[in-house]
């Protein structure tokens, strides 16, 4: 039996769990805890934190995989929105692990779609059948806005598996269409003082604010715009729900990810009338010559909260010729 302790970490919560690999391969967990991650600000911080929320040793697993979310260079890696800066190279020197994995959140949420929390995400249109081997997409909008992509790849030691592949899709131009969304566009540059909007710009969760702030002229935190006008036919819905359409269209063209888009985050989960509403389905097949491409792909909803350290775990297995599913001895 494999143990893999795993964490996922973003600029409020840190996530940590004990994960095992039961005897017929399944990923299987034992606990899960919640802690504030700013108090977080060395790998050692993270290991006395994951002691206390899990009451266990490192030294007691096989594996640590931590998904941080901002930029990962090997086993180094830093947290965009806070303090904490990582180094897992010294903490496998002095916990006796023998593996270690650092990858960033989305590239975790990828992993993710392969677990369990990808098997109970919620269907918001159907699709149409599509080989095993097709490549999936993820995305997902909160306090930022993160998209990869999960592609099969022959491994000539131990068959198909499976590659993350990150992208900064979210820092990309988000596509404004006619006059009114264009006059928000100039409100939201505006208000950030940017050249132009990027699509986390428009979709995370202060974008959903001055979004609601631009149609209602109301001030409002993006937890109460979520309260207040995402769970009913209000003006912020309609503009919200086309809005992440429109970036779900685009990044389902640029993967054409036949074998289904995950769609997590925090928006989309608490409000999921963003996804589940007509708005949201009619812009997400508005292209032409795609449409019958954009009908055949698969859209689901993760509900679950802990995907990120699901996808964290799935990345810390071993495979029969010793690579990690993210690739690394």
């Amino acid at each position: 039996m494999q143990r893999i302790f795993a964490a996922d970490i973003g600029g409020t919560h840190a996530r940590f769990g004990s994960f095992f690999r039961d005897a017929a391969g399944v990923l299987a967990c034992e606990a899960i805890a919640w802690k504030n991650s700013a108090e977080l600000r060395t790998e050692h911080d993270v290991l006395h934190a994951m002691r206390s929320a899990l009451n266990r040793e490192p030294k007691q697993g096989d594996t640590l995989a931590i998904a941080l979310a901002g930029p990962v260079s090997g086993l180094r890696g830093r947290l965009t929105n806070g303090r904490l800066r990582l180094d897992l190279a010294e903490i496998r020197k002095k916990s006796g692990l023998r593996h270690c994995v650092l990858l960033n959140d989305f590239q975790a949420e990828a992993h993710a779609v392969l677990t369990e929390a990808g098997e109970k995400a919620r269907c918001i249109t159907a699709g149409a059948h599509a080989p095993k081997t097709a490549a999936r997409a993820v995305l997902g909008a909160g306090t930022g806005l993160g998209a990869a992509m999960l592609a099969p790849h022959h491994c000539p030691d131990c068959g198909m598996r499976w590659l993350t592949i990150p992208s900064e899709a979210g820092h990309t131009p988000f596509a404004f269409v006619g006059q009114e969304e264009n006059a928000f566009h100039d409100f939201l540059r505006r208000a950030l003082h940017v050249p132009w909007a990027s699509a986390e710009h428009v979709l995370c969760g202060r974008g959903l604010a001055l979004l609601h702030s631009h149609l209602s002229g109301h001030t409002l935190t993006p937890a109460e715009v979520g309260a207040t006008a995402l769970s009913d036919d209000t003006p912020t819905l309609r503009w919200y729900a086309r809005f992440l359409a429109r970036f779900c269209r685009q990044w389902i063209c640029s993967t054409l990810c036949l074998g289904g888009l995950w769609i997590t985050g925090g928006i989309a989960a608490r409000n999921p009338l963003c996804v589940e509403s007509p708005y949201f389905r009619e812009e997400l097949v508005l292209s032409p010559p795609l449409g019958a491409l954009l009908r055949a792909v698969p859209v689901r909803l993760v509900v679950d909260r802990n995907s990120g350290l699901w996808g964290a775990a799935r990345a810390g297995l071993t495979s029969p010729c010793g690579h990690t599913a993210n690739g690394r001895k």
